[in-house]
This record gives C-alpha cells, sequence and structure tokens, in this order.
C-alpha cells in the first residue's frame, strides 16, 4: 500500500502574513490598550484594585494641630493611606503656629508617593504645634507640696491649699511638651523655715530638651478665717453682707478661734471692730435692746390678767435677759424679763392651793 503524505503550510502566531496572525495581533494589542485605559480610570476614580474597594482621593486639610516634632503626609492628607506615616516638615516651636504654602506640602507628597492628592483650593495650611501650659500655680503647687513634705503637720491640720506661695519675680505660663508624663520637675529645693524663704530649680519638658528655670520667693502658712468687711462700732449688729472668709498668714492670726459666720449674723459687737479683722466667738454678744435708764413698758401677766404699767431700766439687756426695773411711783424694784425694744414682761407664778390630805414624812 502506499501511503502519500501532504505538506501542509505551517502557521505562525506572529506571522502578520497570516490573517490569523494579524487577527491576533490586533487582539492583543486591543487588550494592552483596554487594561492601559482601565487602569488610568481606576486612578481617577481613586480605586483600590487590589481590594476591590473605593478610596477616597487624599485632600489636603486647612488646619493642622500636633503634638509631635514633625509633621506627617497623614498629619496634612486626609485618607494618605500607607504614606501617612512619611515626615515632609518640621513642626513648629512649642504652642505656636506657623503658615506653611500648600503646593510646597504637595509637591513633597506627590515625592512621597502621594500621585492623587488634592489641593482642594487651599492656598496655605496652618501648622499648630500642641503644647501643656505650664503656670505660676503649677510651680506654686510642687514647691508648697515640698515644703509640707520637709515639714510635716498632724493629719488634716496643714494641706497645699494652705500654703501661699510669692515668688519675688512675676512668673510667666512656659510651654511643655504634651506628650511628656513629667511636665514639670522640681530637682533642686532649699527653705528657711523661719522666714519661709525658698530657692527652687525646674525643669520644663521641651521634648528634645529641657529647659531650666530658677525661682525664688516666700512660703506663707494660712488659715481661713471670717473677717469683717465692713468696721462695726461697739453695740452694732452684725449683717449678712458684714462678713465674709478670707485667708491671713497664721502667724497673723495666732491662735484666734475663728467664727462661723452663720453664727454671729445678727449679733452686736462688744467692741469697736475694723474692716479687714479677724474675729472670734468672743467679739460678739446678743444685741442689747434695752439700755440702762431706759423707760420701759412694764406688762404683768397672770392666768387671768394682763395689767401694763410704765418702769425705768436700772440695766442694759438683751432678748431674754433678767433686769431689774424701778416703778417711779412706788419706787419698787421688780425682776423682769426683756421681751423687745423697750418692753419687760413679769410673769406671775402658779399660787400654791392648799389641800387636804395626808401627809407622808
Amino acid at each position: 500500500m502506499k501511503v502519500s503524505v501532504f505538506d501542509r503550510p505551517r502557521v505562525s502566531f506572529f506571522d502578520c502574513s497570516s490573517d490569523a496572525g494579524r487577527r491576533l495581533l490586533r487582539s492583543l494589542i486591543g487588550a494592552v490598550l483596554l487594561a492601559l485605559v482601565f487602569s488610568l480610570l481606576m486612578s481617577a476614580l481613586g480605586r483600590d484594585v487590589a481590594h476591590g474597594q473605593t478610596r477616597p482621593r487624599p485632600t489636603l486639610r486647612a488646619e493642622v494641630a500636633i503634638p509631635d516634632a514633625v509633621v506627617t503626609v497623614g498629619d496634612f492628607f486626609e485618607n494618605a493611606g500607607d504614606k501617612a506615616s512619611v515626615a515632609l516638615f518640621r513642626a513648629p516651636d512649642l504652642g505656636t503656629t506657623g503658615p506653611v504654602p500648600a503646593r510646597r506640602v504637595l509637591e513633597l507628597a506627590r515625592a512621597a508617593g502621594l500621585l492623587d492628592a488634592d489641593l482642594g483650593g487651599l492656598v496655605e495650611v496652618q501648622v499648630t504645634r500642641l503644647a501643656r501650659s505650664v503656670e505660676a500655680d503649677d510651680f506654686a503647687r510642687l514647691i508648697a507640696a515640698e515644703t509640707l513634705k520637709r515639714n510635716p503637720r498632724p493629719a488634716g491640720e496643714t494641706t497645699v491649699d494652705d500654703l501661699r506661695v510669692a515668688f519675688d519675680v512675676p512668673v510667666e505660663p512656659r510651654r511643655a511638651d504634651l506628650r511628656a508624663t513629667e511636665p514639670l520637675r522640681l530637682v533642686s529645693f532649699s527653705l528657711n523655715p523661719q522666714n519661709g524663704r525658698f530657692d527652687a530649680l525646674f525643669l520644663i519638658a521641651r521634648g528634645n530638651g529641657e529647659d531650666r528655670l530658677q525661682l525664688r520667693g516666700e512660703v506663707v502658712e494660712t488659715v481661713e478665717v471670717v473677717t469683717l468687711l465692713r468696721a462695726l462700732a461697739r453695740g452694732e449688729v452684725v449683717g449678712n453682707d458684714d462678713v465674709g472668709l478670707e485667708r491671713l498668714p497664721r502667724r497673723q492670726v495666732g491662735s484666734v478661734r475663728s467664727a462661723d459666720p452663720n453664727q454671729i449674723v445678727g449679733l452686736a459687737a462688744r467692741r469697736a471692730l475694723r474692716a479687714g479683722q479677724a474675729v472670734a466667738p468672743g467679739d460678739f454678744s446678743r444685741p442689747l435692746i434695752v439700755s440702762r435708764g431706759e423707760t420701759v413698758t412694764v406688762v404683768y401677766e397672770t392666768p387671768v390678767l394682763t395689767v401694763t404699767s410704765r418702769g425705768q431700766a436700772q440695766a442694759s439687756g438683751a432678748l431674754g435677759d433678767l433686769v431689774d426695773v424701778v416703778n417711779p411711783q412706788s419706787k419698787r424694784t421688780i425682776h423682769a424679763t426683756v421681751a423687745g425694744p423697750g418692753r419687760v414682761v413679769v410673769t406671775a407664778g402658779p399660787k400654791a392651793v392648799a389641800s387636804i390630805g395626808r401627809n407622808t414624812p
């Protein structure tokens, strides 16, 4: 048997002379162009092809407030993605604000790989370095606490709030690192217990270092007392607006036991008292409403009868006091109770009534 073998022409996929090759080549080129267009479209729309989710376009913020020493891509731009931690600028000084040109921020962000960032129409960005404000009271409390530590008092007798710290010069607020666990430290302290004079050295955390501040002054132990807001003459009655609470140096007050303001309102001064003076309960008494030598109305009261007459008080008295009163006609002296201004009362006691009965020894 004779077998014939026919030679078939070979077709190459990349042989442009073949119709099939040309069609395949055109298909490949079209697919590449389509993929490129799709990629560009996805980039413009901000699509994350790897995760199949929409990622908003990074937008520049108008204001940035940070505690750190550097400003990052994520500080400047919302939706910065994996470029957020890249540092762009050095932050301004603690507690200060400075402008940064928006186009310069955009240039650096794109150089860092944030290619699709948007200015959002901004011309500049305000960058603020956050800080903790250290005031004069902060210095004073550390000094007061150290004073009590070196000169302990009985429990509850004296607290930090009872010590007044006066500096020799005004203490301006300082700025400390917001992230510092100890923004202010008292590292050296000397105190003269006789006069309260002190010398203190502080360190203020600044992030990349510490500032030193030397302060001198006086520590004074104070006590809260009741003082008069106006001067009172002898016998003048204390009103609600006449008293207040004030902290005075303990050495000025001495051993005076402070009065309760609620208890002395309505009482009268036993002697002349000056404004600003610390007062004690013994400085006051009930106001006198009957004066010695004053003509008063005498009221005689019995269970069945009330009689009034006139008399002359032989002593001054407050409400409820027992005073002697003389009847100007009979010259008889009686004991009467002060019942009001210019008025005294004499109350007749119950009379004993004899009864028949067996007496017991």
